[in-house]
């Protein structure tokens, strides 16, 4: 992660949770039932978001308007970043179905980088308001916003049960091994419309070198670090890979989120031995040198993130100075963890629990999540996937950057990368906790301490303990 995302990141981490708590408490008082949703109006607490070009619905404010205007049902959806892909899919879905209007409305614009963190904050005051006063958009961007806490309060339609009710949704389209790892208390509320793979890029001539075994399909981080202090003994390289302890940990927690936070269900299980002994691990890999958190070279592993089948073929490419030969490599799992690899969603959708229009919000969901649609990314759709890459296969090269390192150097694209790729995406299975939370402000506040020497493993996790179940039962 890039330090100015990570910067980013950190400023909006309290966001959304403390200004879900806090119009929980003021909306406390009452419920706005479905039948009312439609009359309730803004109350002055939300700024109103930006309504895409080209809309012709009622409300600017990004409160859903569902019913009938002008003879068509209307379908609101917000959106924290202005993207032409959805524009351009709304444009493609009313032509197609002239009885629908689609809404979109969104906080951020394109370009507009300078007021990110301004139109961020705008846009989870506004969406938390109006789905807990019982208005809200009927399909709505969950990228920003505190999934887990709606869910909980049923604030968004359980989506297992409308895959399962509805005959024309075939799972065996889709990569199930992402539908199947999204789920919250055992059903889906948010579908991704793609998803990126979180990987590591090793030295592969200088891992072959060194001679040391290592199965990193399915090792676990106490298996790394054995394999990590082989390989200082006897590699080219003294360091496994770059990190420093608070991006570590933050890191190792997000990759394995269920295991110490039940969100749906209020719990945390950061007092367990699983937490002390991630804590006591992460300082062993510092203080034992495996671990460069003072640069990014001399490492024999470097963290990296796959969004396409271009930045797969391309992926390590711009090492070539210190990597003599590439590859792509499993990030090691936690203790207990399955074997498998890791992954982060994007462009995730659900539908409002109160929405009017529900089921043609559906089928405008199942739409976007078909191969007629282009996200980007990995889509989850496996048609949408194929017809990407037998696309690329014909073209036959990718190319670099022009501003690059590599100058725009062309490289090949053969079946076998693309076969290689597809068992990875098929492979992971462990989703990468990203939304703005607390919970990574409270580790790092309380973990510091630790890694100072000014408390132990036990302390540390028993305030963050108390810390993230205080919040989790604001």
């Amino acid at each position: 992660m890039s330090n100015k995302s990570r910067t980013g990141r950190s400023a909006a981490m309290m966001m959304s949770c403390v200004l879900f708590s806090s119009m929980l408490s003021a909306c406390s008082g009452g419920t706005v039932r479905g039948s009312e949703r439609a009359e309730a109006t803004p109350s002055g607490e939300t700024e109103p978001l930006q309504q895409a070009a080209g809309g012709t619905a009622e409300s600017p404010t990004g409160t859903a308007s569902s019913g009938t205007a002008a003879g068509k049902k209307t379908i609101v959806f917000a959106t924290f970043y202005e993207t032409d892909f959805l524009k351009e899919a709304i444009q493609k879905y009313e032509a197609k179905h002239p009885d629908i209007q689609i809404q979109m409305t969104y906080a951020h614009p394109a370009g507009n980088d300078a007021q990110w963190e301004a139109d961020q904050e705008k846009f989870i005051k506004t969406m938390n308001t109006q789905m807990l006063t019982g208005k809200g958009p009927d399909l709505l961007e969950l990228d920003q916003l505190p999934m887990d806490k709606y869910a909980g309060k049923k604030l968004l339609l359980n989506l297992s049960e409308k895959m399962e009710q509805d005959s024309s949704f075939h799972r065996e389209q889709y990569f199930t091994n992402i539908l199947d790892n999204t789920k919250l208390g055992g059903s889906v509320y948010g579908i991704p419309l793609r998803f990126y793979l979180y990987a590591m890029i090793g030295n592969e001539e200088g891992l072959e070198k060194s001679g040391v075994p290592f199965d990193d399909k399915s090792w676990t981080w106490q298996q790394f670090i054995q394999t990590a202090k082989a390989l200082a003994k006897q590699g080219s390289h003294p360091y496994a890979f770059y990190g420093d302890e608070i991006l570590l940990l933050t890191d190792m927690v997000n990759e394995s989120y269920d295991r110490y936070v039940d969100a749906v269900n209020r719990k945390a299980s950061f007092d367990s031995p699983a937490f002390v002994g991630l804590l006591k691990q992460i300082k062993a890999m510092i203080d034992g040198k495996l671990v460069n958190n003072h640069g990014r070279s001399d490492t024999f592993f470097r963290m990296d993130t796959v969004s396409s089948i271009r930045s797969y073929t391309l992926a390590g490419t711009n090492l070539t100075e210190s990597y003599s030969k590439v590859k792509l490599y499993n990030k090691p799992k936690a203790e207990g963890q399955k074997p498998g690899g890791f992954f982060k969603t994007d462009t995730t959708l659900g539908i409002n629990a109160k929405s009017a229009v529900h089921n043609e919000t559906w089928e405008f969901l199942k739409f976007l999540l078909s191969d007629e649609t282009e996200p980007g990314g990995f889509s989850v759709n496996k048609q949408a996937y194929k017809k990407q890459a037998e696309q690329m296969l014909q073209v036959g090269t990718v190319k670099a950057d022009e501003e690059g390192p590599l100058k725009g150097k062309e490289f090949k694209v053969t079946p076998t990368q693309v076969q290689e790729l597809e068992a990875y995406l098929t492979d992971a299975i462990h989703p990468v906790e990203y939304r703005p939370s607390k919970v990574e402000q409270i580790l790092t506040e309380e973990a510091a301490a630790f890694f100072k020497g000014q408390k132990s493993a036990e302390a540390v996790a028993k305030l963050v303990q108390n810390r993230v179940s205080t919040y989790l039962n604001e």
